[in-house]
């Protein structure tokens, strides 16, 4: 029995722990490198122990020798065993040798990592004081403050500001790490968390400088807002005295002018003391919306209740305005009284004027325009006295009454009943002379309406009596045409009867000269136009008794002739007869052209 087969039990355990040791450092190293690639952020104490450990494992990283002897005894140990075992064997030695082969490049490229991830973990060592540095002053940037005065207010301005100097003082040395996380950065095998460790010192950097200069500003408004409000407390307050003691001082003037000139000056103070207290209360609540951000909940509502009794007081403005409102209409209702004094003095002086003119000169007017002008005149004076009616109202309630009176307006009181005084007596004037000419009107409107209904048909007469009349070619048509003649005359004296009564309604009248003139014009016309009436009546009255003679004539004669005929039909009359008819005929012709001559120098006439 050789060496190996008497020892083999022995060499086949000391084999299997050999290759259990194998298997075990490579699952150690397994876990070594996934420790290290984890996705962890540790700390670079944490991490040196797995890099050490690593690197440790690490040291016989090819392990050759083992290798080769676990080879080298397997041959050994299966060379009287099996074929089966001995393939189950060496297949098993092949795999834990191909295991090793393919973690040798995993190692290798691990242990490059290593080294720059331990670098980025003693970076982060290095960001972790100036992270906790900057997470304070966030921390104290941002939590709830609730100082209760202005004491307060300016001690944390002071640790703020101390605050925003020590990262003045870290701003370099911060500036710095930035640059160099960026640097790491730029390699593609940095770990995962150095993105967020760059980031977070780089935004947190200005996300803490942004919110410690906002809490700075924040303190710095509020301080300002705290003094400023105890000053528009009082600025306030002394205004409102200031106001008050302005509404006293707004009082009526009667004196047009000055009224003017202080409503004036009342309106500049009032817009004046407007502004100035809207300012004051406005400052005051910017500086209580700013304080109420930092005020604990007691001292809120202390101090609302002062801004509400600020703003109540602000009736003291409603109170002023309302004052100068009423003056300013009072001004306006005094220069409206004013003026209507002034308009109806100086009116006074033509109404009387005109008077005088109607009653001066009434023989120079026409009866129309005499009327006319007193009707004007008098609703012009009673309109005056509805004017003076309505200023005397105004004046009860205008200017003030009693005994204690102001001369300013005693003098408007003096005015007004001085002018009512003359438009009474000139509106008793004025009805006095139109009742002295109230018949004429009566005896104008007859005249006027007898010469309305006498003009229209004048001027057709006249038209008509141009025309002429036709020539009659039969006693019918004569005694038509004299029918139509007779009309016409009895229209003629139908109508002077018409104008003879309008002529006697205007010598009722005042004065009826223009009316003479035209009552004579018309007359003048009227006579032309009864000539050719006249005329007319007369030549159609012999035209007709003519042609009546004439057509008897002839009837006459054919009546006699028929009666000297015969039973045989032969005439049986004497020379002495016969001759005795020539004549008769001749003078019925002479007087039938005698006739025509006639007819045609009438129609020449006409």
């Amino acid at each position: 029995m050789t060496f190996w087969q008497e020892n083999y039990p022995f060499i086949k355990d000391v084999y299997l722990m050999r290759q259990t040791k194998m298997v075990e450092w490579m699952e150690n190293v397994e876990k070594a490198i996934s420790r290290i690639m984890a996705d962890k952020v540790y700390t670079s104490a944490e991490f040196k122990r797995e890099r050490d450990n690593f690197h440790a494992l690490c040291k016989d990283l090819e392990r050759a020798e083992i290798k080769k002897w676990l080879q080298q005894i397997l041959e050994i140990l299966m060379a009287e065993r099996a074929g089966t075992e001995r393939t189950d064997q060496t297949a098993k030695l092949d795999g834990i040798i191909a295991k090793h082969e393919d973690l040798i490049p995993t190692v290798l490229k691990t242990q490059v990592k290593v080294d720059l991830y331990w670098k980025c973990y003693a970076y982060g060592d290095e960001l972790k004081p100036h992270i906790e540095f900057l997470d304070g002053i966030m921390l104290s940037s941002t939590r709830d403050i609730a100082p209760s005065c202005v004491e307060n207010v300016e001690e944390l301005i002071e640790r703020q500001e101390k605050s925003l100097t020590q990262m003045e003082t870290k701003r370099s040395i911060v500036k710095d790490l930035i640059s160099k996380g960026k640097v790491l950065l730029e390699n593609p095998d940095k770990p995962k968390f150095l993105d967020s460790h760059v980031g977070r010192i780089e935004q947190g950097w200005d996300e803490t400088k942004e919110k410690a200069t906002a809490r700075l500003t924040l303190l710095n408004n509020t301080k300002a807002a705290w003094e400023g409000y105890g000053v528009g407390l009082e600025s306030v307050a002394v205004e409102f005295e200031k106001c008050e003691g302005e509404i006293t001082k707004v009082k009526k003037r009667f004196n047009l002018i000055a009224a003017q000139e202080d409503l004036a000056k009342r309106q500049q103070i009032f817009g004046a003391t407007k502004d100035t207290i809207d300012g004051i209360y406005g400052k005051i609540q910017s500086d209580y919306a700013c304080m109420t951000m930092t005020l604990p909940e007691d001292k809120k509502d202390f101090v609302k209740k002062e801004v509400n009794a600020v703003t109540d007081k602000l009736e003291v403005l409603g109170r002023f305005k309302e004052k100068v409102d009423k003056i300013d209409e009072f001004v306006t209702e005094l220069k409206n009284f004013d003026v209507t004094l002034k308009e109806i003095d100086a009116w006074m002086t033509g109404a009387d004027k005109e008077l005088d003119t109607i009653k001066t000169a009434s023989d120079k007017m026409t009866p129309e325009d005499r009327v006319s002008y007193t009707m004007e005149l008098t609703e012009d004076v009673a309109a005056k006295v509805d004017v003076i009616k309505k200023s005397v109202d105004a004046e009860a309630n205008l200017l003030p009454q009693g005994d204690q009176v102001p001369q300013d307006a005693q003098d408007y009181k003096a005015e007004l009943k001085r002018i009512q005084d003359y438009v009474i007596d000139l509106h008793k004037r004025v009805m006095a002379t139109c009742d002295a000419f109230s018949e004429d009107v009566k005896y104008w409107a007859e005249y006027k309406t007898g010469i309305k209904g006498f003009k229209p048909w004048l001027a057709e007469a006249e038209k008509k009596s141009t025309e002429g009349l036709s020539k009659p070619q039969t006693l019918d048509e004569a005694n038509a045409m004299f029918a139509v003649v007779k009309a016409f005359e009895a229209a003629c004296l139908k109508h002077l009867k018409i104008l003879e009564d309008a002529a006697g309604a205007s010598l009722k009248m005042t004065t009826h000269k223009e009316a003479d003139i035209e009552v004579a014009e018309l007359k003048e016309r009227y006579v032309k136009v009864k000539l050719v009436s006249d005329e007319w009546m007369k030549k159609c009255d012999t035209l007709v008794k003519e042609w009546q003679l004439l057509d008897n004539t002839v009837t006459e004669l054919n009546s006699w002739v028929a009666a000297d005929r015969g039973a045989e039909g032969e005439q049986n009359f004497s020379l002495e007869k016969m001759e005795s008819t020539l004549g008769e005929l001749k003078n019925i012709f002479k007087e039938k052209e005698k006739l025509d001559d006639e007819a045609k120098k009438l129609r020449r006439s006409i």
